[in-house]
């Protein structure tokens, strides 16, 4: 594994990356790091990007990732104190024509990373490919306008994506006061009627209240199950779609309202 302090070393290792490597971000606070994750692992051998000690590398400022290749592990990262000038903080794709698949996002931390212009959009994070796993991320407090994280199944290679979105804390989300402040979406009105594949599971949803969906199915053959929705004033919605799945969700709404 190879250490990095600035973003020069950063981009000049990740040209050597071979799989069963990892790139480790040294400790401290990265502003404004425009990062861009690339690689081909293989299932045995992942390429990983990874911090020196959890919890004490900060991405700051006009900090994103985005990712591009297969058989990636993104472990560790924690966005807080900033924004994306971008229209995502962490893209499963680098451009239209390169994205990222067989590729785990785990561990990593979106903290308050809004706009502060609350009608600006940003997604927090794009999930294009397929076969991406999501889980065990702390994802909490945004306040500007857009989803807090989106299947995008917006072309027709994104389709039958088996991405796997689980054991995830979405932590408070402030009512929006309009549309545009879901938690999650999977897939558009547009490709409402093209199978997704997506599993939602064993996610804790608090206080996730943005606007009335908290979940937006908008794809088929869907799986949402063993989830837990503390005091989030909204709805897990089949908004379009068929043939989805949904079993042993608890909804706990302690008499607040529109819970």
């Amino acid at each position: 594994q190879q250490v990095v302090k600035t973003i020069t070393e950063y981009n000049e290792a990740l040209q050597k990356l071979k799989p069963g490597d990892s790139l480790v971000l040294a400790k401290g606070v990265w502003t404004d790091a425009e990062l861009v994750f690339e690689g081909k692992g293989t299932k045995e051998k992942p390429i990983t990007l990874t911090v020196e000690e959890l919890g004490q590398t900060l991405l700051t400022g006009q900090s994103y990732l985005r990712i591009s290749g297969e058989h990636l592990i993104i472990k560790g990262l924690v966005f807080k104190n900033g924004y994306t000038p971008t229209s995502e903080v962490i893209s499963f794709k680098k451009d239209n024509e390169h994205y990222a698949s067989y590729t785990r996002l785990t561990e990593c931390v979106i903290d308050n990373y809004s706009n502060p212009e609350r009608r600006e959009q940003d997604y927090w994070i794009g999930v294009y490919g397929k076969h991406n796993r999501i889980d065990h991320n702390h994802i909490e407090g945004k306040g500007n306008l857009g989803v807090t994280l989106a299947v995008r199944i917006n072309s027709e290679e994104f389709l039958n994506n088996y991405h796997s979105i689980d054991h995830n804390y979405f932590g408070p989300r402030q009512m929006l006061g309009s549309n545009g402040g879901e938690t999650l979406r999977i897939g558009t009105s547009h490709h409402s009627l093209s199978n997704s594949n997506t599993t939602v599971a064993f996610n804790y949803f608090d206080r996730c209240s943005g606007e009335l969906e908290i979940i937006s199915n908008k794809s088929c053959q869907n799986t949402y199950k063993n989830n837990v929705f503390f005091e989030s004033r909204g709805t897990l919605t089949m908004r379009h779609g068929n043939e989805t799945l949904v079993e042993n969700n608890i909804f706990i709404g302690n008499r607040v309202a529109n819970t």
